[in-house]
C-alpha cells in the first residue's frame, strides 16, 4: 500500500513539475562586443522580449529583466509568459550595456524568436553608441523626478491615472498606488533601493481593478532592492535581475 501511495505522489510530482515548466516561457541568450574595452565595474546588461509585430507602430516590451555583466560574453535567461505570446505575430529580443545610467552598447539589429520558426536561444552583438548619444544622468538622481508607472511585473501598464512615485534626496517617498496615497522611507544607494515593509497611508475603498492594481504595486516594491535609471525611464528590480516595475519621468 505505502508503495502504491509513493508512486502516486511521485507521479503528481513529475506532472506538477511539467505544468510548472509549461507555464514559464525562457529565451537563453548570450550577449557581447566585439570592442576590446574592459566592462566598468556597475556594467548592467538588459534584456528585452518585444513584440514587433506593427511596422507602423513602436514594439511593445512584454518581458525584461536585468543583471549584472561582470564577463564577455555574458550567458543568460530571459524568462516571459506564454500565454501572452500569438503564433501570428513577431517577436524580437533586444539588449543595452548600462553604466551609470547611460546606454554604452546595444543592439541595433533584430534577433527574432520564438515565433515564425525563429529559436529560442540567440547570441546578440552589443554595439558601442558614439559619445555624442550619450545621455549622462546620474544613478542617483532620481529625487525630485515625478515617475509614472509604465509596466508592471513584466507587463506595460495600460490605463489612464497612473500610479506616481517621487523620491526625496533622503530617500523619502510619495506614492500614489492606483486607489490610495502612501509616505514612507526608502533605503536608497548608489543603484540600490529597498522599501519598509510598512508606511503610512490612506485607507480609501476603490473598484476592485483599482485594488488589485495597488495591491500588484506594492507587491512589486516589496519585491525591490534595486533599481536602475537610463535617461527617462527608471526599472526596479529584484535580486533575481527581474524588473518588477518600470517608471517614466512625466512631464510637470
Amino acid at each position: 500500500m505505502k508503495t502504491k501511495l509513493w508512486t502516486i505522489f511521485l507521479m503528481v510530482l513529475a506532472l506538477t513539475s511539467g505544468q510548472s515548466m509549461a507555464e514559464n516561457g525562457k529565451i537563453s541568450i548570450t550577449a557581447g562586443y566585439r570592442e576590446r574595452i574592459a566592462l566598468p565595474s556597475d556594467a548592467v546588461l538588459e534584456v528585452e522580449l518585444l513584440d514587433v509585430s506593427r511596422a507602423d507602430a513602436p514594439s511593445i516590451r512584454l518581458s525584461s529583466q536585468l543583471f549584472r555583466m561582470d564577463r564577455v560574453p555574458l550567458s543568460v535567461d530571459l524568462h516571459y509568459d506564454p500565454s501572452i505570446i500569438d503564433d501570428r505575430m513577431t517577436y524580437s529580443v533586444a539588449a543595452s550595456l548600462l553604466s551609470k545610467g547611460r546606454v554604452i552598447f546595444r543592439t541595433t539589429s533584430a534577433y527574432p524568436v520564438i515565433t515564425r520558426e525563429a529559436p529560442t536561444r540567440v547570441d546578440v552583438v552589443l554595439q558601442m553608441m558614439p559619445q555624442e548619444n550619450y545621455e549622462p544622468v546620474s544613478d542617483q538622481r532620481i529625487a525630485g523626478v515625478p515617475w509614472a508607472l509604465s509596466e508592471l511585473g513584466g507587463r506595460a501598464f495600460v490605463g489612464d491615472d497612473n500610479p506616481t512615485i517621487v523620491f526625496d534626496t533622503d530617500g523619502t517617498f510619495s506614492l500614489f498606488g492606483g486607489c490610495n496615497r502612501f509616505r514612507g522611507k526608502a533605503d536608497l544607494g548608489e543603484g540600490r533601493l529597498t522599501f519598509p515593509q510598512q508606511f503610512a497611508g490612506t485607507k480609501m475603498v476603490c473598484p476592485d481593478p483599482r485594488m488589485r492594481l495597488e495591491r500588484d504595486v506594492l507587491e512589486a516594491l516589496a519585491a525591490t532592492i534595486r533599481f536602475h535609471r537610463n535617461g527617462r525611464s527608471l526599472a526596479f528590480a529584484n535580486e533575481s535581475g527581474l524588473t518588477t516595475a518600470r517608471f517614466e519621468e512625466r512631464p510637470d
